[in-house]
């Protein structure tokens, strides 16, 4: 959901985005910061003053340009983001009807792994 499908990928490569998708894996921060998925990886204590610090650097420039050289980078990319999110949501819909959906949402209530038959 999200729009993920589409923006994830051009974020850190099909490969690892489909690990990802398909496995549900989670990502250790180093692993993130490695593969671009995140900008820094600080101590806990530290992310709110590292997170002012980085907003300060960027206010500092110049407003117009970076309202610029954020449109320049993202294109077109709320369209696409709508169009995949339709797309997504056109699966979840269908998904939704499932036995093996109903089977996923009981399997979180208790807790287990997921029986699954692929109905």
């Amino acid at each position: 959901g999200f729009g993920l499908t589409h923006t994830l990928p051009r974020l850190i490569g099909q490969q690892r985005a489909n690990l990802m998708f398909l496995t549900g894996r989670r990502v250790k921060a180093e692993d993130g910061l490695a593969w671009g998925l995140v900008d820094e990886v600080v101590p806990l204590d530290q992310l709110l003053s590292v997170a002012k610090a980085l907003a300060l650097e960027i206010a500092e420039n110049a407003p117009l340009a970076v309202v610029a050289t954020r449109k320049t980078l993202r294109g077109d990319l709320a369209k696409a983001v709508r169009d995949q999110t339709n797309h997504e949501h056109g699966q979840q819909t269908v998904l939704r009807a499932t036995e093996d959906f109903a089977e996923g949402v009981r399997a979180v209530q208790e807790r287990r792994a997921g029986n699954f038959k692929g109905k």
